[in-house]
């Protein structure tokens, strides 16, 4: 494991849900340490979601991040299969798990490369919004959040 972004991936699982993969993409625009790559696994979502990768596929690209769309046609909740598939596609030493509604701190990726080790897990946790917060979130596309505002649990899972 080298520790810099280009031995990393971050594989990013989703279904159907294109304004929460817009949020997310743009959590990782924003990455203070960028993964070399951004693998989408999609359970056979529809086109929209492929126009919201293709969209933030520049964006991630200028700077230095390669996304990929790996999609199989929607046959039911498949998203281990999906997902196995994006890890067999993934290129990087180091990779990162996430769904596709799970907005990233700023210094997501840099705080998983501070705690790897060769041969061992790395499990996070998240907070949660609440509908309310989730919707205000989705409609201003709000990527940063404080563990003491209103519509947020788990709170506790905020202190790194």
């Amino acid at each position: 494991m080298s520790g810099t972004h280009g031995a990393t991936s971050l594989i990013i699982t989703t279904y159907n849900r294109p304004d929460a993969l817009d949020v997310v993409l743009t959590s990782v625009a924003a990455q203070s340490l960028a993964p070399r790559e951004v693998v989408i696994a999609d359970d056979g979502s529809t086109a929209h979601t492929a126009s919201v990768i293709r969209d933030h596929a520049a964006t991630l690209g200028a700077i230095g991040m390669a996304v990929r769309h790996v999609w199989h046609p929607d046959r039911g909740f498949r998203a281990a299969e999906i997902r196995n598939r994006a890890l067999a596609d993934a290129a990087g030493d180091y990779v990162l798990l996430i769904d596709g509604d799970c907005v990233l701190h700023q210094h997501f990726v840099r705080t998983h490369l501070a705690f790897a080790r060769v041969g061992t897990l790395v499990q996070g946790t998240r907070v949660l919004l609440d509908e309310t917060r989730t919707r205000g979130a989705i409609v201003g596309r709000e990527t940063r959040f404080s563990a003491f505002e209103r519509g947020v649990s788990n709170r506790a899972n905020a202190v790194s």
